[in-house]
This record gives structure tokens, sequence and C-alpha cells, in this order.
């Protein structure tokens, strides 16, 4: 028997089948299919994300404020790696300075439970111990 996926709406006294076509026309009027997009940790995904249409361009985050130190610290993340299991919490060049659970940059590092946020919490005390531990 072959398994077929679909997504099923839990919300149907709340949401029609067709979904909220108020909303849906709103993003259609603001927002188009990117034809690529490179996410976090996946790489690139073809028609996997929005942009802003050339019309609102000047709504653009990127054009309203500045970001090129925030563009420099989020590529040196490798949340990604760590995500996948690649690479470890230390391994990225922020992890522990820049980035940490009270200014988080990257995605491991935002939820208590991220990868990074609970290395930081517990990981460098049992890696401590654990290096006492071996001198002793």
């Amino acid at each position: 028997m072959k398994v077929v996926p679909e997504v099923e709406n839990e919300f149907t006294r709340a949401v029609l089948p067709t979904g909220n076509i108020k909303a849906q026309l709103l993003v259609a009027e603001v927002f188009e299919l990117r034809r690529t997009f490179e996410w976090r940790g996946l790489g690139l995904v073809p028609y996997s994300a929005l942009k802003i249409k050339s019309c609102y361009a000047d709504l653009m985050p990127n054009n309203v404020f500045k970001f090129q130190q925030y563009l420099l610290l989020i590529t040196s993340l490798r949340c990604g790696a760590i995500l996948r299991g690649v690479k470890r919490p230390q391994d990225c060049k922020i992890f522990g300075t820049v980035c940490t659970p009270e200014n988080p940059i990257g995605s491991c590092m935002v939820s208590s439970e991220g990868a990074c946020a609970a290395h930081y919490s517990y990981g460098r005390f049992r890696e401590k111990n654990h290096a006492t531990m071996k001198e002793n």
C-alpha cells in the first residue's frame, strides 16, 4: 500500500478548504514567488520563498535600514551544519561571543532548546568538568 502525504485541515469550523481568500489576494498583490532561495541549513531550494514585488521595493528592509554589520554576522553562522550534526556549536565563529542566549543571532540560539543555547548553558560546564576529571 502506497502512502500519499497530505495536509489535513484540523480547523474546519474556522477555515474553509479554500483558505482565507482575502489574505491570499493581499499576499498575491504584494509578493511573488522567488525562483530560488538559500535557506540556512538547507541550501538552495527552488520556488520555496516569496519576495516583495518590485513596485513595493521601497518598503524592503534592506532599502530602509542599514544591514551591513548584521549581514556580516549572519554569514558567520554555522546553524545549518550544527543542526545537521556536521559541526559543533563551538565551530561557529560567533558562538558564545556575539551570539549568546541573551543576544541570539542564529536560529540555534533563539530557543532555550536550540542546539547552541543548550550547549552554551550546559555543554561548557560538562566539558570543563570532564577535562578536569581526566587530568586527575
